[in-house]
C-alpha cells in the first residue's frame, strides 16, 4: 500500500513508539479496513493497543508527552489522541474488548511502502469493533463492518464461527447475526 509522503514520516514515529511500549497492537479504523474493502481516505492512524495495563500506559503517556502532544495525559481511558508532525495518531482499546492470545494470532502483517511491516487486526475483529463502534457513531460503522466481512467472505477469508464470538463477547451478537443474514 502507498500513502501520501506527509503520512509516513509520521507512521514510521507512531509505530515505532507502539511497537515499543505495545507488541501486540493492530492497526485498525479505515486504514485497515483498506485491506479488506474498497478503499476510502482517512486523515488518522488508528491503533488497538491494550490500555488495561495502567502502569505500561503510565509510562508510554510519560515517554510520549515529552516529545508530543498527547490528549488524555492520564491514565484510565480508553482512546488518546497523539499529534504526530499534524498527524492525528488514535490508540484504543474499547472497554469490554479483549485482546486475546487468539485476536493477536489472527492478526496480519503487512507492508506499507515508506512504513514498514505493520500489524493489522484480521478482518473477523475489525468488523466487531465497528460494529462495537455502531452504537455510538452509528449506521456509518454498521456499514464499514458489512463491507469488510462481505468482501473478506467474498475471498474466502472470514470466519464466521470467530466472528460471532468475538460479539458474543462484546454483547453485540444480535448486531452481527443480523448483518451475517443480510449478507
Amino acid at each position: 500500500m502507498e500513502i501520501e509522503w506527509k503520512y509516513k514520516n509520521a507512521f514510521r514515529k507512531a509505530l515505532k513508539l507502539i511497537e515499543r511500549y505495545y507488541p501486540d497492537y493492530a492497526l485498525i479504523g479505515r486504514f485497515a479496513r483498506n485491506f479488506y474493502a474498497p478503499p476510502e481516505t482517512t486523515l488518522d492512524i488508528d491503533f488497538l493497543v491494550n490500555l488495561d495495563d495502567y502502569e505500561r500506559l503510565a509510562e508510554f503517556i510519560e515517554y510520549v508527552s515529552s516529545q508530543y502532544q498527547i490528549t488524555p495525559n492520564d491514565v484510565g481511558h480508553w482512546q488518546y489522541v497523539i499529534i504526530i508532525e499534524d498527524i492525528k495518531v488514535d490508540l484504543v482499546k474499547p472497554p469490554a474488548y479483549k485482546i486475546t492470545e487468539e485476536f493477536i494470532s489472527k492478526r496480519r502483517q503487512i507492508k506499507i511502502k515508506g512504513v514498514g511491516k505493520i500489524y493489522i487486526a484480521s478482518p473477523e475483529d475489525l468488523a466487531v469493533l465497528y460494529v462495537i463502534s455502531s452504537k455510538q457513531r452509528g449506521v456509518k460503522d454498521i456499514i464499514k463492518a458489512k463491507d469488510i466481512i462481505k468482501y473478506s467472505i467474498a475471498r474466502n477469508d472470514f470466519s464466521e464461527e470467530y466472528f460471532l464470538k468475538k460479539c458474543k463477547e462484546n454483547n453485540v451478537e444480535y448486531l452481527c447475526l443480523s448483518m451475517l443474514s443480510n449478507i
